[in-house]
């Protein structure tokens, strides 16, 4: 049983219990400290996601590759999620430590495409009337062909 599920069942039995509101129950230990981490997780990723947009738009001085790049995230998250399901796995600390490097490999792969894309564009002389996507998608397939 997980620690989350452990906490879960200790809650609804206290709830079941019927006590009355003067008693009181907290939990201690390695079960507060993980309470306490899923308080501030939500607020941790939203500062990572800020962190890695940053210096992104940096790196390319643009305000939409970034945006390119870390859109390939969730569905990487929500695929690992769904073969965790699949294949009826828990998820434990070494599946977080494997999510957290697919999610590492897939924003390397969406960075080395959007590189490759701003290459063939500085190499070919693509039409600067055409929107920049279009222009990318454009100089690609022209490498190809």
């Amino acid at each position: 049983m997980s620690l989350s599920q452990a906490t879960q069942a200790i809650n609804d039995g206290f709830a079941k219990l019927g006590a009355p509101i003067t008693v009181r129950g907290s939990f201690q230990g390695t079960a507060k400290a993980f309470q306490d981490a899923l308080g501030n997780q939500p607020l941790l990723i939203l500062s990572a996601l800020v962190a890695v947009y940053l210096v992104l738009g940096i790196l390319y001085e643009s305000l939409v590759h970034p945006l390119t790049i870390l859109s390939t995230l969730p569905s990487a998250g929500v695929g690992a999620l769904l073969a965790l399901l699949a294949t009826g796995q828990d998820f434990t600390i070494i599946a977080l430590i494997g999510v957290i490097l697919l999610i590492g490999i897939v924003k390397k792969n969406a960075i080395m495409m959007i590189d490759f894309a701003l290459q063939i564009e500085r190499e070919r002389d693509c039409s600067a009337r055409a929107r920049p996507s279009t222009r990318r998608a454009c100089c690609a397939c022209a490498r190809f062909s």
